[in-house]
C-alpha cells in the first residue's frame, strides 16, 4: 500500500487496514463493514488532528521569522514563501482527494441530513469510478479513472518533498527521502512474491473488488500518509530557525491516541506530549495507565488495559483514563497540565469455523476453530460448554472440541489476557442426532434393489452405510457395528425358520457381515422367501464409545427372493 519510513501509528493504520481487507475476502459482512466505518473516522480525526498539529507549526515559524525581520534579521526571509510552497502542495493532494471523498460517499448514499452512508458495501459503481466504465484495460490495465490520477498525484507529491529537502537542506536533513506512497505490487517486497496480485498494477490491487466504504478509509489513510510528510517537511523548515523560545503560559497538554476503539483485553495506548516543546523542557509524565517516556523527554507512551464485561445486549462501552504533565516554568514553579478523555472498549467478535455451524451432533466428536482476530497473539482461550465435554487440542490453542450429551450446548469463551480472564461471549448450539444410515443387502458387491430374485447359492452381505455428509463431516463418528444377523427362510405357508446366523456383538456393520447361501439353502426351491433379521446396531463415535442406534424391527429386516 505505501512503502517506507513508516511511525509506529501508521504501521499499527497499516496493520488493521490488512487484516480488515483480508476478512473481506473471506465474507463482507455487516460487522466487517462496520469496522471499516469505524476505522475510516478513526483515520478521519487523525488526520484533522495532523491539520491542526500542522497549522500550529506554521503559525510558529511565520511569527518567529517576522519577528527576526521586525528586529532588522531577514537571513531567514525565504521561509515565508518556503513554508506557504509546503502548505499549498499538501492542500492541493489532500483537496484532490477530499474531492473524490465526496463523490464516493454520493455512491455511498450519503444522507445530507444526517450524514449517513446507507450503502456501504457498493461494489459496481466504486470500480467504475476508480477505473473508469469499461475502461478498466486502458494505460496497460490501469484504467481512465480515478485510481490512475490518484497514483499519478501521490508520485508527484513525494517527487516534489524529496526534490524539497534535497534543495533547501542546508542545516539537516529530515527523515526524507519519502518512499512513494502508491506502490506497485512488483515493485513492493512487502507483497509476497505468492501473492496471487503480485504482477497486477497499483490500480487493479488497491481497489479491485472491494466496497466503498474500504476506499474511504484508504483515501483517509492517504491523507494521513501526505499530512505526515507535510509535517516532517514544516519541521525541516524549523530546523532552520535554530533555538525557538516558547512562552510557558501558552503550554497544553495533549495525547495522541492510537485508536479510540480498543478491544477488551488489548492495550490502548496514547501519546502525551506538550504542545509547543522544546529541548529545554523536561516536563513530568504521570497517569492512569504504565508511562514509557521517550528518550528526548519531550514525549511519552501511556499504556492501560481495556477492561472487558460488557452489559446484557451490548458490544462497545466507555473506559475514562486520565494523565498529568508537569512542566517546569521559568520561575522554577512548576505547570500542571490535566488531560482527562475516554475511549471505547469494543467486544471482540468470535469467529467460529466448523464442519457443522449452526449445529453440533449429538455423542459426536464436533471439532471447531475458535478464534478471536482482534486479540491476536494476546489471545490465550478457555473454553467451557453446557451439557456437553470440551476437549481442548494439545497442539492449536484454537481449536476444541465439542461432545453434546443434551438438547442444547452453550460454548463459553474467555480469553486469559495481560493477567485477566476476560470472558469474550457465548455462543449457543442446538444438538441434532447424526441422520440414521441405510442397512443394505449386497449381492456380488452391489445394494440389492428388494425386487429382483437372488441366486440361493449366492453370497450376500449385510452392511451399514454411514449418511454421505455426515462422514465427510465426523469420519471418526460414523462408524457402526451389528449385533447378531440371522438368515430365514419360508418355506411353504409356515412361518419363518431359522437356517443359519452370523452371532455375537461387534460385527462390522461398516465392512459388512457375508452369509453363503449356498450351504443353508441347498433344499430350497425358486421363489421361497428369505428374509435377514439384525438384533442391533451401534454407532462407534471417535472414543470408541457405542451408542446405539433406534430402528424399528420392520427397519432391522431386510427381504428377498431367491432364483
Amino acid at each position: 500500500m505505501a512503502g517506507g519510513k513508516l511511525s509506529a501509528r501508521q504501521k499499527m493504520i497499516n496493520m488493521m487496514y490488512l487484516v480488515l481487507t483480508a476478512l473481506l475476502a473471506m465474507n463482507v459482512s455487516s460487522q466487517i463493514l462496520e469496522a471499516f466505518l469505524s476505522l475510516r473516522n478513526s483515520l478521519e480525526k487523525t488526520e484533522h488532528k495532523f491539520r491542526h498539529k500542522n497549522e500550529e507549526t506554521k503559525e510558529m515559524i511565520l511569527g518567529k521569522v517576522k519577528e527576526e525581520m521586525e528586529g532588522g534579521n531577514k537571513k531567514n526571509e525565504d521561509i515565508i514563501k518556503l513554508t506557504e510552497d509546503v502548505l499549498k502542495h499538501s492542500e492541493d493532494i489532500v483537496g484532490f482527494m477530499n474531492e473524490a471523498i465526496v463523490v464516493l460517499e454520493e455512491i455511498a448514499e450519503k444522507d445530507p441530513e444526517t450524514g449517513e452512508l446507507h450503502d456501504l458495501k457498493e461494489m459496481e459503481k466504486n470500480w467504475q469510478f476508480w477505473m473508469g466504465a469499461g475502461l478498466e484495460h486502458e494505460n496497460d490495465n490501469r484504467g481512465a479513472g480515478k485510481a490512475l490520477e490518484l497514483h499519478t498525484r501521490l508520485t508527484e507529491y513525494i517527487d516534489w518533498a524529496n526534490k524539497f529537502v534535497q534543495h533547501k537542506d542546508s542545516v539537516g536533513k529530515s527523515k526524507g527521502p519519502f518512499d512513494y506512497i502508491a506502490v506497485d505490487p512488483k515493485d513492493d517486497p512487502e507483497i509476497h512474491e505468492d501473492n496471487a496480485g503480485k504482477e497486477h498494477p497499483w490500480e487493479i490491487f488497491t481497489f479491485h473488488s472491494k466496497p466503498v466504504i474500504a476506499d474511504l478509509a484508504m483515501i483517509e489513510k492517504y491523507k494521513v500518509d501526505c499530512r505526515e510528510i507535510e509535517f516532517e517537511l514544516l519541521n525541516f523548515l524549523k530546523a532552520r530557525l535554530g533555538q525557538v523560545t516558547f512562552k510557558i503560559d501558552s503550554l497544553v497538554g495533549r495525547d495522541a491516541p492510537y485508536s479510540q476503539i480498543v478491544a477488551a483485553g488489548m492495550k490502548f495506548e496514547t501519546e502525551l506530549f506538550v504542545t509547543m516543546s522544546s529541548s529545554e523542557i523536561k516536563p513530568e509524565f504521570s497517569g492512569s495507565g504504565s508511562i514509557k517516556v521517550d528518550p528526548s523527554g519531550n514525549t511519552a507512551m501511556m499504556s492501560l488495559n481495556a477492561i472487558g464485561g460488557f452489559p446484557a445486549g451490548q458490544t462497545e462501552k466507555k473506559q475514562a483514563y486520565w494523565a498529568k504533565i508537569k512542566v517546569p516554568k521559568t520561575d522554577g514553579t512548576m505547570q500542571e497540565l490535566d488531560i482527562k478523555k475516554d475511549f471505547i472498549v469494543r467486544k471482540p467478535e468470535v469467529q467460529i469455523t466448523s464442519a457443522a455451524v449452526q449445529n453440533l451432533y449429538w455423542q459426536c466428536g464436533n471439532p471447531l476453530n475458535v478464534d478471536v482476530p482482534a486479540l491476536g497473539d494476546l489471545y490465550n482461550p478457555i473454553f467451557a460448554a453446557s451439557e456437553a465435554q470440551s476437549i481442548p487440542d494439545p497442539s492449536d490453542k484454537r481449536k476444541v472440541t465439542i461432545v453434546p450429551s443434551g438438547k442444547i450446548c452453550v460454548l463459553s469463551v474467555s480469553s486469559n489476557t495481560n493477567g485477566q480472564v476476560i470472558k469474550i461471549d457465548d455462543v449457543k448450539y442446538t444438538v441434532i442426532k447424526p441422520p440414521k444410515p441405510t442397512i443394505h443387502l449386497d449381492i456380488a458387491g452391489k445394494p440389492h434393489d428388494g425386487v429382483q430374485p437372488i441366486p440361493k447359492k449366492a453370497t450376500v452381505t449385510v452392511r451399514v452405510e454411514a449418511d454421505h455428509d455426515f462422514k465427510n463431516a465426523l469420519p471418526k463418528d460414523a462408524r457402526y457395528e451389528i449385533t447378531n444377523v440371522e438368515l430365514k427362510a419360508q418355506r411353504s405357508m409356515g412361518a419363518p425358520t431359522k437356517v443359519a446366523a452370523k452371532g455375537g456383538s461387534g460385527l462390522d456393520g461398516t465392512k459388512g457381515i457375508m452369509i453363503d447361501l449356498g450351504t443353508n439353502l441347498k433344499t430350497d426351491t425358486p421363489g421361497t422367501k428369505i428374509y435377514f433379521f439384525i438384533e442391533k446396531i451401534n454407532r462407534i463415535n471417535f472414543k470408541g464409545t457405542k451408542v446405539e442406534e433406534k430402528f424399528t424391527d420392520r427397519d432391522l429386516t431386510l427381504g428377498a427372493v431367491i432364483k
